[in-house]
């Protein structure tokens, strides 16, 4: 991937995270996950663009931490319950935002946290993502089998005294490829909040081995763009971020270290 292009996903990324600071300051009182949502996917589709890999997801409270969450493939209601609900903002309540636009085809996965109101506890393990992408920096460098990764990154919280929330995404990943999506002439639909076209990348990433970072992995990341989103959390609130890390031959770092989960706390 030329430089060109990887700065063109950089601009993006920093578009997606524009938008969900953008909803942080409209959020209010008594609005809904689906309101805060829509918020998030009209940033968008107010400037022209109407194709994601995923429309935006919200969870508030105890829902950031996916209490009572099932993995949709374990789950009877196909993972219904990650889907923005009714579930109404409060004060002192905990926020994540995550989304995945597609700009001319060029898709990015992004996830922010933040409190609405004001928690020291909820602050400090927001402190704590620095951690977690030191670690996965670090070990991705080092070429590090994606189950090492991944194990380490459980590790950590629990040696922080927290539960693993990533765990109870479709196939308990740590992260997944991302990139350019196909067949942009497709109907720009909303399955589940996925787009078709969303649904062949997916397809086609699957027929060319490791394309997510699941506990079992024993290969380390492939070269091209990883959307990778450590998430773990307690009884109260859940934390995470989502960002893209590029593996080249000769080279592994963060697209971009301006970000909110950086230079907020």
């Amino acid at each position: 991937m030329n430089q060109a292009n990887i700065q063109r996903y950089q601009e993006i990324q920093q578009l997606a995270y524009q938008a969900v600071t953008e909803a942080r300051s409209k959020l209010k009182v008594g609005m809904t996950e689906i309101e805060a949502a829509q918020l998030v996917d009209d940033f968008f589709l107010s400037k022209g663009h109407d194709l994601f890999f995923h429309r935006a997801f919200a969870w508030f409270g105890d829902r950031t931490a996916f209490k009572g969450f099932k993995r949709p493939e374990e789950s009877l209601d196909l993972g219904n319950a990650f889907m923005p609900s009714n579930k109404k903002l409060e004060d002192n309540m905990a926020v994540i935002l995550d989304v995945a636009p597609s700009v001319e085809g060029h898709a990015v996965d992004i996830g922010y946290s933040f409190f609405f109101g004001d928690n020291l506890s909820h602050h400090e393990a927001r402190v704590l993502l620095k951690k977690f992408r030191e670690l996965i920096l670090r070990q991705a460098q080092e070429r590090k089998p994606i189950s090492h990764i991944y194990q380490s990154v459980e590790k950590l919280i629990t040696d922080e005294g927290f539960n693993n929330c990533h765990d109870l995404y479709p196939l308990g990943v740590l992260g997944h490829r991302i990139g350019k999506l196909p067949f942009l002439g497709l109907p720009k639909l909303n399955l589940r909040r996925f787009a078709p076209q969303s649904y062949a990348y997916l397809a086609k990433e699957a027929l060319f081995g490791s394309t997510v970072m699941k506990a079992n992995e024993s290969r380390p990341l492939s070269q091209g763009l990883w959307a990778i989103e450590p998430h773990f959390g307690n009884s109260e609130f859940g934390v995470k971020f989502e960002e893209i890390l590029v593996v080249e031959r000769d080279r592994v770092y963060w697209l971009d270290d301006n970000l909110p989960h950086i230079t907020e706390v």
